[in-house]
This record gives structure tokens, C-alpha cells and sequence, in this order.
């Protein structure tokens, strides 16, 4: 394999796992000392709630809407695709490619039957041959029917 092929493993430099550290670190003591304020300091306990707990409603339904709105456009792009990507595949099959899956599914066996061995004409198409096969009735074990009657 040539090296143009090859995968690359990533690689981060030492600096960068320092720095990573110092931040770590930084925004660690920062959170400690926020903490500690809040519980020793009755002026900045009284300002958060004014400022966070008071509007934690209002926070919350934005932060639902949010979310709503955010799953409700993914779903509908999702929704697109899918239609996009039916309607390309629909129409971009080749009639070798529809022989072959008619010819595959000519092939698999009936719950009646064995295999079927009579291959479809080149010309029906999947609907045809799928609604062209016999509807069958599922056999139910008699002491079933019995407990049900019971």
C-alpha cells in the first residue's frame, strides 16, 4: 500500500496536552471559587437567584422550544432526503437490474409450494409479479383455538 493510501493516526502535539491541562485546571478553580462565593457571600447568592433561578422557567421553555424546533427541522430534512433518494432510485434503475430482482424474487419459495421455477417475462413489472402471487391463510394449531374458547 502506498503512503498516499495509507490511514493517518492523529497526532497532538505535547504543547497542545499541556495547554489542555492549564485550562482544565483554570476553569476548574474558577468553578471552586464561584461555589464558595455563592455560599459565603449572601450579596452574590441573592444576585443568582435574581439573575438565574427566578428565570429558570423562562429558560426552560426556550431551551424546550429550542429543542423542538431543532428535531422538528431534522426530522423534515430527513423526511426530504428520503423521498429525494426513493425518487432517484425509482427512476434510475435499469431494466437489467429490474430483471435481476424480479428473477431473484421469482425464486423464493411460497409457503405452500417449493420453489418457483418459472421465471417472469422481462416486461411485467415488480408490482405485477408481487401482486400476481396467491394470498395464503396461515394454519393455527387447534389447542390454541380450544384456550381461546375457554
Amino acid at each position: 500500500m502506498g503512503s498516499a493510501t495509507a490511514q493517518r493516526k492523529a497526532i497532538t502535539p505535547g504543547s497542545v496536552k499541556v495547554l489542555m491541562l492549564v485550562e482544565a485546571g483554570i476553569i476548574g478553580f474558577l468553578s471552586f471559587w464561584v461555589a464558595n462565593e455563592y455560599m459565603y457571600n449572601a450579596f452574590f447568592r441573592t444576585y443568582i437567584n435574581q439573575a438565574l433561578v427566578q428565570q429558570a422557567t423562562t429558560y426552560s421553555i426556550a431551551l424546550g422550544l429550542g429543542i423542538g424546533v431543532a428535531g422538528t427541522t431534522v426530522a423534515a430534512l430527513f423526511y426530504k432526503n428520503l423521498q429525494q433518494a426513493k425518487v432517484r432510485l425509482e427512476s434510475s434503475s435499469t431494466p437489467k437490474i429490474k430483471a435481476t430482482i424480479e428473477k431473484v424474487l421469482s425464486t423464493i419459495p411460497t409457503p405452500d409450494a417449493g420453489p418457483v421455477s418459472a421465471v417472469p417475462s422481462a416486461g411485467a413489472s415488480l408490482s405485477q409479479i408481487i401482486s400476481s402471487e396467491p394470498q395464503t391463510e396461515i394454519p393455527v394449531a387447534e389447542s390454541k383455538v380450544k384456550a381461546k374458547d375457554s
